[in-house]
């Protein structure tokens, strides 16, 4: 997990450790949970070492999951959002652009949509783990 500017420099084998910005530091439901080892706004994942996977993104300033990542071609495609900000369950999808830098524009009502079958079956399963391993 690389993200940002880490991506760029990670070559064949994939990102190297003194370039990684994420760590993992645990599994559910065989989905990796990884953190931003920067700092402690969890910073969102744009690229990913692994080719076609799913991410769950831990917060360590909110001590829980917070969002859900998924990616093609290591590009992150979309994501689940938990929380607003205030922290109330608002849980709902953003798609991220499939040309050029990975992005999307904030706060985009045309880029917020309700989650799927999928996303609410990973969202519950983030939710209880939450409940045993948060705050």
């Amino acid at each position: 997990m690389g993200g940002r500017g880490a991506f760029e420099k990670s070559g064949s084998t994939g990102i190297k450790e003194k370039f990684r910005e994420y760590s993992t530091i645990g599994y559910l439901n065989h989905i990796k949970i990884v953190q931003w080892n920067k700092g402690k706004n969890n910073s969102t994942i744009t690229y990913s070492n692994t080719k076609n996977t799913t991410y769950y993104s831990y917060s360590k300033e909110h001590k829980r999951i917070e969002h859900i990542y998924y990616y093609r071609n290591h590009r992150l495609v979309k994501s689940v959002d938990f929380y607003d900000k205030q922290n109330n369950l608002a849980p709902h999808t953003h798609y991220w652009g499939k040309n050029g830098p990975v992005g999307r524009k904030k706060h985009d009502p045309k880029n917020t949509f309700t989650m799927n079958e999928k996303d609410m079956r990973l969202y519950q399963s983030a939710i209880k783990w939450n409940s045993g391993h948060g705050r």
